[in-house]
């Protein structure tokens, strides 16, 4: 028999097909579907409830390993401005090229077929998590807006008051000299609503059927 290459088990074996029906493959096929099948069930906790967060870049660049496709997947969508937690996993899990490679993983692995579909989303899943996500980006973005419209009044504020500041120390150390304080420029990001999740949707178009 000819030398076959196990990714499951991380070996060369000699064995042919024999292999995948051993305990020891069997064994680590099945830890590594537990693994792999959590972190789907993750993803799958916010069909109903997509999550929308502030870009943080230590925590919503992760990736994981999609063990059926035998690729790194992102597991959140993010603009780098926001981030929809594990909206990578549900695109990827929804393209006909996962499914097809995830049948194929099954069989060649031999695994247990009641667990497939736990690493599966149908495309009527990814359209209904994809319009959720539309609205809950709609509430995020008019919030996120506020905050940077307080944020603009508190530095405006802060400004004025440490211009007062500066004039009157001027006038106090130097009487009888006219003393103008420059204002400086506070530079801030414009994040409008309708910008952000134009941007947001275009990273949100599912390939699927």
């Amino acid at each position: 028999m000819g030398a076959h290459y196990c990714a499951i088990c991380k070996q060369t074996t000699f064995s042919g097909k024999k292999h995948v029906f051993g305990k020891s493959h069997q064994s680590r096929l099945r830890v590594v579907l537990l693994k792999f099948t959590e972190k789907v069930k993750e993803a799958r906790r916010t069909l109903k409830k997509p999550q929308v967060e502030r870009f943080d870049c230590t925590q919503h660049k992760q990736k994981i390993w999609c063990y059926c496709c035998e690729v790194e997947i992102e597991r959140n969508v993010t603009d780098d401005n926001m981030t929809v937690l594990y909206g990578g996993v549900i695109e990827h899990m929804a393209t006909p090229e996962h499914k097809n490679k995830t049948h194929k993983f099954w069989w060649d692995n031999k695994a247990d077929p009641k667990l497939k579909d736990k690493v599966l989303f149908t495309a009527e899943e990814a359209e209904r998590f994809k319009a959720e996500v539309s609205e809950v980006l709609e509430t995020f973005v008019e919030k996120e807006d506020e905050y940077i419209k307080q944020e603009a009044e508190f530095i405006r504020a802060q400004e004025k008051h440490r211009q007062e500041v500066m004039q009157t120390l001027l006038e106090v150390c130097f009487p009888g000299i006219q003393w103008h304080v420059k204002k400086s420029r506070s530079c801030l990001m414009d994040l409008t609503a309708a910008g952000c999740l134009q941007r947001f949707l275009s990273a949100l178009s599912y390939r699927v059927e």
